[in-house]
């Protein structure tokens, strides 16, 4: 028989309702079986680049070349230090709280400091600042510098405090110091705003967001995670790379736009979403920067 004839012939055979009923069922109580996606380890290998990358650049910033004492005084930087424990000071300014003090009253007072008369171990105070000295030859040498002593790090020596100094050492260090920056409360506050502002505009357009963007809650987490991390490294080690919180802050943008771009369809709740993101970075990097 032809195949034209038979499936004419086959055309003609009624369906079978209770067979096709039969196979429907069956194949919705089948569970459906998602793709294995790789797309949450390639966020997590971005991140992971990232502080690679980040802790090449702390751990290259300065190098340290010890030298014999002898030149003309090239930088000296301080960290002015609220009871911690151990020497905080660095000699790049591109740690948070350190400050360049190179002024003629500090450089006179370290080129000319073996005139000074030497002291017996005074009783130190929570506040003081540690300060580095970088000589013209590469050598660095650490400070401890108190209103009542002086203390030389390398060579165990102690010198009197800034109180009997000339009142413009003090105010050199006051003022490198004293910066007009916003608290970091502010960005807290900024992002209270920004989300009752979003929720307004949503409401007002009759626009649902997501009440769950799958992989966000994972992102955050690692967010957090970080955060907290950095916070014990500025408690009990010193103080922060900003090139390295730079990173970390563009990282946090990218980590919480990217599932919310890949799970949330309406353009407009993208675009506000994506401003959003893009502010709180910018106020991020603003207050590293200026702190």
């Amino acid at each position: 028989m032809k195949l034209d004839e038979r499936l004419k012939e086959l055309n003609k055979i009624p369906e079978n309702e209770r067979l096709k009923q039969t196979i429907l069922n069956k194949i919705k109580d089948q569970p459906v079986k998602e793709p294995i996606s790789l797309k949450p380890l390639r966020e997590l290998g971005v991140v992971a680049a990232i502080c690679f990358i980040a802790l090449f650049l702390f751990y290259t910033s300065s190098n340290q070349i010890n030298q014999a004492a002898s030149g003309e005084i090239a930088k000296i930087t301080s960290y002015k230090h609220l009871g911690e424990t151990g020497f905080r000071g660095k000699l790049s300014t591109n740690y948070m709280g350190v400050e360049n003090i190179t002024t003629p009253s500090i450089v006179t007072l370290f080129e000319n400091l073996s005139d000074l008369p030497t002291i017996s171990a005074p009783e130190k105070y929570d506040q003081q600042y540690d300060i580095v000295v970088l000589f013209k030859n590469g050598e660095q040498r650490q400070y401890e510098l108190s209103w009542n002593y002086l203390y030389d790090i390398d060579n165990n020596l102690y010198y009197p405090g800034y109180e009997q100094y000339p009142t413009a050492i003090y105010s050199d260090l006051f003022d490198a110091h004293y910066k007009v920056q916003f608290p970091v409360i502010w960005i807290a506050v900024a992002v209270l705003l920004m989300n009752a502002f979003t929720a307004v505009y949503y409401n007002r357009r009759q626009l649902v967001r997501p009440t769950k963007v799958r992989g966000l809650g994972v992102s955050i987490t690692i967010n957090l995670t970080i955060l907290g991390l950095l916070f014990w490294y500025h408690n009990t080690i010193g103080p922060l790379y900003k090139p390295l919180l730079i990173l970390f802050a563009v990282g946090y943008g990218f980590s919480v736009w990217l599932p919310m771009k890949r799970q949330v369809p309406n353009l407009n709740i993208l675009r506000v979403e994506k401003y959003k993101i893009m502010l709180i970075v910018v106020l991020f990097i603003s207050w590293i920067i200026m702190y």
